[in-house]
Formats: structure tokens, C-alpha cells, sequence
């Protein structure tokens, strides 16, 4: 009898245990993070270095691209992103600090930015919202949509170009290239 009641309790344990082990692997399926709130999560989670901003301008003619001005800049300051939905600067955006020296003098630069691509929604781009000074950061400024190249905990990349069609039926189009490479 007590080799059933022994029998018994490790058969309760070992299920309990199972089921317990089970449910946190079901609550995180349940409500998983999404990839927005992951990609909030690693860029807001602190301080990042720019290890590299790479900057090209270009004109996109017939399938060629003359390349006007390109630039490398490495260990270029360090960025810090403020979380989205914040009252300013509004739309569901958050601001993108970037601190670093030019010639010899201390600059900050603010863009808006969100976690996906702000037209169509989707995942796996990070969206900066470029404006002139004094100028409504989202509203005013022209949006470049980022392929989100790596997302680690501590290494995030972004890339990408952003097009506008030369006036007057050329067929051609300018272009503006960034790259960031940032790390904690």
C-alpha cells in the first residue's frame, strides 16, 4: 500500500512539475512579444555606440548609380532612442538622440523614428523620420525606410536607401543611402 501511495505522489509530482514547465513555454506562446516591441525593447534598453554611420547620395540613371558623395564615419558618438507614443514627437514615434563632436564642438541630432515601416506597417524595417530645423520631426520630414539588418541584444545594424524621381520625366532617381552599426 505505501509502494502505491509512493508511486502514487512521484506520478503527481513529475506531472505537476511537467505541467508547470509546460505552461510558462504556453503563456509565452500565448502572448508572445511581437517583433514592434521586441525591436522597442533592444533599442531602447540604454546607451548604443555608433561604431559606424556610413552616408551615400547618388543619382540612379538607366540602372546605373553615380555615386555624389559618400561617407564612413566610425566611432561616431553614441545614439539613444526614446521610446514610441510618446506625446512629442507624436504619430505613434519616438526620438532618435544621436551626441557626438564635429570639429572639435559637441552636436546633437534628433530624428523620429518607429519600429517598422511606418506606410505599410510591416516588420523587419526601422523607420527615421528626417526634418529640417524647426520643422514638425514627422509631419515635415522625409521618412527612409531601414532594412533591419541585425537585432541582437547588444549589435543592432540598419540599412537602406531612399529614392525620390527626378522631375521631368528622366526615368532617373536620387538617392540617399544610410547605414548604421551600433553596439552596447
Amino acid at each position: 500500500m505505501k509502494h502505491n501511495y509512493l508511486s502514487l505522489f512521484t506520478a503527481l509530482l513529475i506531472f505537476s512539475t511537467t505541467l508547470f514547465l509546460t505552461s510558462c513555454e504556453l503563456f509565452d506562446k500565448l502572448d508572445p512579444e511581437s517583433h514592434s516591441e521586441k525591436v522597442v525593447r533592444i533599442f531602447t534598453g540604454g546607451t548604443w555606440k555608433v561604431d559606424s554611420l556610413i552616408t551615400k547620395t547618388d543619382v540612379l540613371s538607366g540602372g546605373v548609380s553615380n555615386i555624389t558623395s559618400d561617407s564612413t564615419f566610425m566611432n561616431y558618438g553614441t545614439i539613444e532612442f526614446m521610446e514610441p507614443n510618446q506625446t512629442i514627437p507624436g504619430y505613434g514615434a519616438g526620438f532618435m538622440i544621436h551626441r557626438y563632436i564635429r570639429n572639435g564642438n559637441s552636436v546633437t541630432d534628433t530624428l523620429a523614428w518607429v519600429p517598422y515601416n511606418f506606410i505599410s506597417t510591416s516588420d523587419g524595417y526601422v523607420t527615421l523620420f528626417i526634418s529640417e530645423p524647426g520643422q514638425d520631426f514627422v509631419l515635415d520630414a522625409y521618412d527612409m525606410y531601414l532594412d533591419l539588418n541585425i537585432l541582437e541584444e547588444n549589435k543592432v545594424r540598419f540599412s537602406g536607401w531612399r529614392r525620390e524621381t527626378i522631375p521631368g520625366g528622366s526615368g532617373g532617381s536620387y538617392g540617399s543611402y544610410r547605414s548604421y552599426y551600433l553596439t552596447r
